[in-house]
């Protein structure tokens, strides 16, 4: 065998030719090395950015030294996954560095990781030679390679987002309620990288509720826009579903459909809508037909408009709509189909969906929070600190405590009852450890027994809580009403709860719970705060944000004579279901009387 000698030129410059990186952009680097897209793709063959022109300015940022986050607000079905993968592949062979994939569950993490994020790493030679084979160092979530590099797949749950540093953070659909605790903690693992002024954080979602992380993150970058020039006055034209002309804020633009769709009883025929789908320029109003020609024209013509007015260079936002990846007859009908639903109905989920997929955009929530602090109290003010262990309010008769577990943390809420009925909040807040919910209840010298937590979320831990503190569970159900017999006058009754009931452990020890009905509970919450009910009292100090969490849902008419609560705000409703278990505790403690019918 030749000796390998330090001065061998040719040896030299084929090791370190296999070992240098390609510094091309990412979509030149995957047209030339991936020569067949994976089966679970839609658009088979070699890869081709010009069949997604949209996708050129987002991969280019996550290359740019000076760009450390990139945010990503896009349809459904428009290829907002595969850019996040072919950035993944590239940095592996090119730039590689510790590397986090977080989807919005293990489920999903699992899928991704078997159908495209392994398949398309089999794909790419450059990437295929370096992996391992399976085994302990590559599973179906994640691959560690020599010298401590990995890569891994994992769901927004708050202890997957912990103890690790990583180079490269991608989080994948942050408009999802679980996202709300777990967002900020995903993008802290970069910090180190961060410093060092190498990390990454991409964000990927659709649209979501007004204010939530991925509104946020959109907002916080350089808000740019997927365009197109106008095949009439050659104007660069927004390719948004739902927009107006320019000098005429009257008259729609956009996608637009005949006049005679419109039906005299305002709902929208679809078929005649779809058959007349266009896209309108809001400069000249130009129409575009329904064709694979027009969609041509805008993938050859499109660009990004920036609508930032002072634009951060180190974060960057990218925001396009279905037209540029669906026929317009589609989306017309879709359009159409959301607005007679809620014509019907006055149920606008099929509305906000449409917005929230189609046109990648928050959903707006027109509703203001709920000052409990400006109801009339004729009673003189307290304060949080006030009525601790050991103090009691006038006629006190009972003190609860509710408990609402999530990924991070605990919201807690104290009151003190009155037979009036009067409810006196003595503390709610967020903290961040069950011994911390139990120095809580031990401050306010709340009973074992009057304490509740609520079994939705991981109700296995909640029931070792309520062993070892004595405490009960609480579950709600959209179940109205419980069969039982009034011991007191031995007459079948039909009540908002269910008996007491009881959940084995393991070790001979069993978690009571009570099922309860969360509509009519929020009904007497609701009639509460309004003043109309039980008296409902706030301390002078209390926490700002329990007045938002009430306002974090609304009743809403679903379909005639149906009444459903609503979450309008994403996940910040706790204070709100704190309020639902203490006014269940009351119920079923015969402090509160209700009764239902028996519908």
């Amino acid at each position: 065998m030749k000796r390998r000698d330090r001065f061998d030129l040719d040896w030299f410059n084929v090791e370190s030719a296999i070992s240098m990186p390609d510094r091309r952009p990412i979509y030149e680097w995957a047209h030339d090395c991936i020569e067949e897209m994976p089966s679970s793709y839609a658009i088979q063959g070699r890869f081709n950015v010009r069949n997604s022109p949209w996708l050129i300015d987002p991969l280019d940022s996550m290359i740019d030294p000076v760009v450390r986050r990139t945010t990503v607000s896009k349809a459904i079905q428009s290829a907002g996954t595969l850019m996040a993968e072919l950035a993944t592949a590239y940095r592996i062979v090119n730039d590689p560095g510790p590397c986090t994939f977080t989807c919005q569950s293990d489920e999903m993490a699992t899928l991704e990781g078997k159908t495209r994020m392994f398949p398309l790493f089999e794909s790419i030679e450059q990437v295929r030679r370096i992996l391992p084979r399976p085994g302990p160092f590559r599973t179906q979530t994640e691959v560690f390679f020599p010298g401590g590099l990995f890569f891994r797949l994992n769901s927004a749950n708050i202890s997957h987002q912990q103890s690790q540093s990583v180079r490269y953070k991608i989080n994948d659909e942050i408009w999802m309620p679980r996202w709300a605790d777990v967002y900020d903690d995903a993008c802290k693992r970069v910090t180190a990288f961060e410093q060092q002024g190498t990390s990454h954080i991409l964000d990927v979602s659709q649209g979501g509720i007004e204010g939530d992380h991925a509104d946020r993150s959109f907002a916080n970058g350089s808000q740019e826009e997927w365009s197109a020039k106008c095949a009439g006055c050659g104007e660069s034209m927004p390719l948004h579903i739902r927009q107006r002309m320019i000098d005429d804020e009257t008259t729609r633009a956009g996608l637009v459909w005949n006049k005679d769709a419109k039906r005299d009883d305002e709902t929208i025929d679809e078929v005649r809508a779809a058959e007349t789908a266009r896209f309108v320029c809001c400069h000249c109003g130009h129409e575009h037909g329904d064709t694979d020609q027009t969609r041509a024209h805008w993938r050859r013509s499109g660009h990004y408009v920036c609508k930032h007015e002072n634009p951060p260079l180190d974060w960057k936002s990218y925001h396009w709509e279905a037209l540029v990846a669906h026929p317009m007859h589609l989306l017309a009908r879709e359009f159409a189909q959301a607005e007679n639903h809620f014509a019907k109905y006055k149920d606008d989920s099929p509305r906000s969906k449409f917005r929230q997929k189609r046109e990648a955009r928050s959903w707006v929530v027109s509703r203001e929070a709920i000052n409990l602090f400006t109801i009339e109290d004729d009673g003189e003010p307290y304060t949080s600190e006030q009525y601790i262990a050991g103090t009691t309010i006038p006629g006190e008769v009972m003190r609860i405590m509710t408990v609402d577990r999530q990924q991070a943390g605990f919201w807690v809420e104290v009151r003190a009852w009155t037979a009036e009925p009067a409810s006196w909040q003595l503390w709610f807040g967020k903290i961040d450890t069950i011994d911390m919910v139990r120095a809580i209840q031990i401050k306010y010298g709340v009973p074992d027994q009057c304490c509740a937590e609520d079994r939705r979320y991981q109700p296995a831990s909640v029931d070792a809580d309520c062993v070892r503190f004595g405490w009960r569970g609480m579950m709600g159900y959209k179940r109205k009403s419980w069969t039982m017999r009034n011991e007191q006058t031995g007459n079948l009754e039909n009540y908002p709860h269910s008996d007491p009931k009881f959940s084995a452990i393991g070790g001979g020890h069993s978690a009571p719970y009570y099922e309860l009905s969360t509509f009519h509970m929020k009904e007497l919450v609701a009639s509460a705060v309004t003043g109309d009910g039980i008296r409902w009292r706030q301390p002078v100090d209390g926490n700002p944000l329990y007045g938002e969490h009430l306002a974090a849902e609304e009743k809403r008419e679903v379909r005639p004579g149906v009444w459903e609560w609503i979450e309008v705000k994403q996940n910040h409703n706790h204070g709100f279901d704190c309020s639902v278990m203490q006014t269940a505790v009351a119920v079923i403690a015969g402090m509160v009387h209700c009764r239902v019918g028996e519908d």
